[in-house]
């Protein structure tokens, strides 16, 4: 009977350090301009999508990824939770053959545990390859930040299950690079990387995006 009661006591302590998602309703504004912009110029399918969170919606597609056609659906401040909430409408209409993906930053931020946002994730690639099987999925690391380096060991414990689900599944491509090449030999931020804030990046940073993408931004054979 101790056992059992102690398997209860971790079983519920599991369940209460769970975070509740935010309310994803806070992104009702930038979802409706999808739809507008989907209204106006109805996108192909097959396509290439930027999806995730501000890294993504800040991200200038023409300038870094010239000659590229490809739909950016990046909302600021984004959980993987959110993502998920939208995936319909930000993602799966489009039947992608190619994703690149950069989430859960804010997640872990908020205090979302590693295990919480995995879980997010893998819901997230589930829909995705039920929808576009044939779908390549890019994931760029959760990138460390001069302002966010207090939860440095949260971001590199869910880059390593990233890696994880990548090396199980041949459709999935951690991208090398991505998190690395932020930092200096000491293991640090470099600044030169980072806008004023600390945490969004700066044109250098995304040059480094632009390096380490450019040669995965192709459409699979067969995936149209």
């Amino acid at each position: 009977m101790k056992r059992i009661a102690a398997v209860l006591v971790l079983l519920l302590g599991a369940v209460v350090q769970a975070v509740q998602d935010p309310a994803p309703v806070r992104f009702v504004k930038e979802i409706e301009a999808f739809d507008a912009a989907d209204e106006k110029t109805p996108p192909p399918t097959g396509g290439i999508v930027f999806i995730g969170s501000s890294s993504i919606r800040l991200l200038d597609i023409p300038k870094y990824f010239p000659g590229i056609e490809a739909l950016n659906r990046g909302f600021g401040g984004a959980h993987i939770s959110d993502v998920n909430h939208y995936l319909e409408r930000c993602l799966l209409r489009y039947e992608p053959s190619l994703v690149v993906f950069y989430c859960g930053g804010n997640d872990l931020w908020d205090k979302k545990s590693p295990d919480q946002v995995e879980a997010d994730f893998k819901q997230f690639r589930t829909r995705l390859f039920q929808r576009a099987p044939k779908a390549k999925l890019l994931v760029l690391a959760v990138r460390p930040s001069p302002a966010r380096i207090s939860i440095r060991k949260e971001e590199q414990n869910l880059n390593e299950r990233f890696q994880k689900a990548a090396q199980e599944d041949e459709r999935i491509t951690y991208v090398a690079g991505s998190c690395d090449r932020y930092l200096d030999e000491a293991g640090k931020p470099i600044p030169k990387y980072f806008v004023e804030d600390g945490l969004h990046m700066s044109p250098a940073g995304y040059e480094v995006w632009k390096e380490i993408l450019t040669p995965l931004l192709s459409v699979p054979a067969g995936a149209r």
